[in-house]
């Protein structure tokens, strides 16, 4: 499969303003430094932008339209058009948006996201997505995803304005200056993997499954977790809104989805996105199986059998006084149904847990119990019972998972957790978002979560062979673990404000129009990464996280980029074109 190229859309039917308004109030930033590529990425219609969406057609009026004029760099004059703007949105379609978003989540009417709201309509307006959209439409369910993860204003703010630095040229200072530094930083670095996770497309990293797995570990390193969740709530509402695009655009991003960020979603523990992800992925990846399996799993799964189990279930735990928040049934997901059938060569009546039942309670000590009570109600499968309570996944989840035989013969897959665990399957990483101030207190603050995800992955790193480094949160761990942020003082997922790491590192290396993930052992230098280049006996200059090279025995850290450049002029290619881009996106920041 060819690598993708960036995404280019045709505008949507040029409109203009009805009433005419004063070119201030129309636009917030300077075209010339607009990016144009991107996932998704919308182009900006050469019309001015609308407020009462009236057609120029319908008005009867077919003079040339003035092209966009690039508003001044001054910030003061930038702060002054996004108040013009909130007052145009008041009662333009955005403020329509921003409703809808306020009766699902109450977080859209704090004051900050509020702002970032506004600021993101007045930087994308006139950009239509490729299914006819409006852009702002993207940013708006991309914030609310992670509202629906229970993130804070920075995060849902950040959220809003995630392409503003690439699709509208917005600068580091100008989102600082407006929103703190937290939120900017936090943009930046969905800025940065972006660009990577474009770059990786191009190269068609997501085939090389080793190096695939090194770029996940890498995002991890380089950006805060938080920027890692809003770059996946960004990419699983693109593939949400996949239909829109091209064939072969839809296969190259579904593959990089795939190999990168739906394993990506499960290191961090947050299996609802993981699954989306994947049976999304499975549908444009594999129409014709996709639709098949859904046809045969509409036939196969027994609502019948689900209700009647659950309300078995129900009568057995009133009578052994046992209280529970929920009991509900579900299916295996399509795409984890579709890998089992494959892998193992088998039928969809072979797999013993298409069927299931989820069991959630209030403490640890009657999940046992009501382990009990199911092994009484249904004989068991002999080797299907996994205690994930005792012995959690290296991504924190935790769960009784047992099958029995039903009534009807068919094997029952049944789950029990308490809400705590529940919560932690469902949203991994940002599940401590999730406990209500007032109701439930909790222990750990995010940078105390985002330092313990950078623990883990520098000490998974720790664990692999050099040669063969193996994916996250997959295979056995050498050492005992535990839940976070319950830890052990021996346990390696225990928080510690120090998290150096003697084990090996992965940093990204940028040459002859192609990326690669390198693993060198740590302390390695760039002369060491240099020697593994293929242009290494060449004349060239280079660049290590965007500045000048000037010591090649300088130490090479985790998720540095080094990039060489051929001292010989040579053409340019699009990807040339967008490590630059990040460059002086870096430098710019490193400025302000």
């Amino acid at each position: 499969m060819p690598a993708a190229v960036a995404c280019s859309v045709k505008c949507g039917p040029h409109y203009r303003l009805s009433p005419p308004q004063p070119p201030a109030a129309l636009e917030l930033l300077p075209r010339a430094q607009a990016a144009a590529a991107g996932e998704l990425r919308a182009t900006r219609c050469r019309s001015q932008p609308s407020v009462h969406f009236a057609r120029a057609s319908d008005q009867g009026d077919h003079s040339p339209r003035a092209p966009c004029r690039s508003a001044p760099s001054a910030r003061r004059a930038r702060a002054a058009r996004v108040a013009a703007a909130e007052e145009a949105c008041r009662s333009d379609s955005a403020a329509v948006l921003l409703g809808g978003a306020q009766s699902r989540h109450a977080i859209f009417r704090d004051d900050l996201v509020r702002k970032a709201f506004y600021a993101a309509e007045a930087a994308h307006r006139g950009q239509m997505r490729a299914s006819g959209d409006p852009y702002l439409q993207h940013c708006v369910e991309t914030a609310a995803l992670l509202a629906e993860l229970g993130a804070g204003p920075p995060v849902v703010a950040a959220g809003l304005l995630h392409d503003t630095v690439d699709d509208a040229g917005l600068d580091y200072g100008s989102i600082s200056d407006q929103f703190g530094a937290g939120v900017a930083d936090l943009v930046k670095g969905v800025s940065n993997l972006s660009h990577l996770s474009k770059l990786a497309r191009r190269n068609d990293t997501a085939s090389r499954i080793d190096e695939a797995d090194r770029l996940r570990t890498v995002f991890l390193a380089m950006e805060d977790a938080r920027a890692v969740l809003i770059k996946l709530a960004d990419r699983l509402h693109n593939m949400r809104t996949l239909d829109s695009l091209p064939k072969i655009k839809r296969q190259c991003f579904a593959k990089e989805t795939l190999e990168i960020f739906a394993p990506l979603a499960n290191q961090l523990g947050i299996l609802n996105w993981k699954e989306q992800l994947e049976n999304l992925c499975f549908k444009h990846l594999y129409p014709e199986q996709y639709e098949e399996l859904s046809s045969n799993l509409h036939q196969f799964y027994n609502r019948d059998m689900i209700a009647a189990a659950i309300r078995r279930l129900e009568q057995a735990l009133q009578v052994r006084g046992l209280s529970y928040r929920s009991i509900s049934g579900r299916h295996k997901s399509m795409y984890s149904i579709y890998s089992k059938m494959t892998r193992k060569k088998l039928d969809m009546d072979e797999i013993y847990d298409v069927h299931g039942v989820r069991v959630i309670l209030e403490n640890k000590a009657d999940c046992f119990t009501t382990l009990e009570v199911v092994h009484h109600l249904w004989p068991r499968i002999p080797g299907k019972f996994k205690d994930y309570v005792n012995s959690p996944k290296s991504n924190g989840y935790q769960s009784l998972h047992t099958v029995v035989l039903s009534e009807e013969g068919l094997p029952l897959e049944i789950q029990i957790r308490t809400g705590d665990m529940h919560l932690q399957a469902e949203f991994g990483i940002a599940a401590h978002w999730r406990y209500k101030e007032g109701v439930r207190s909790c222990s750990s603050s995010v940078p105390e979560m985002v330092e313990w995800v950078r623990c883990v992955v520098t000490w998974q790193c720790e664990t692999l062979h050099i040669d063969h480094p193996a994916p996250l949160g997959l295979g056995s761990s050498p050492r005992a673990t535990c839940t976070f942020p319950s830890h052990s003082s021996d346990c390696p997922f225990s928080y510690s404000k120090q998290c150096d790491h003697s084990g090996p590192i992965l940093v990204i290396l940028l040459e002859d129009e192609k990326m690669s993930v390198q693993e060198l052992p740590q302390n390695s230098k760039i002369l060491d990464l240099l020697k593994r280049a293929s242009s290494y006996d060449m004349q060239l200059s280079m660049r290590l996280n965007c500045h000048a090279v000037h010591n090649l025995n300088q130490e090479l850290k985790m998720g540095d980029v080094l990039e060489l450049i051929p001292s010989t002029p040579c053409k340019s290619g699009g990807y040339m074109r967008e490590f630059h881009q990040m460059s002086d996106h870096r430098l710019a920041v490193s400025q302000s």
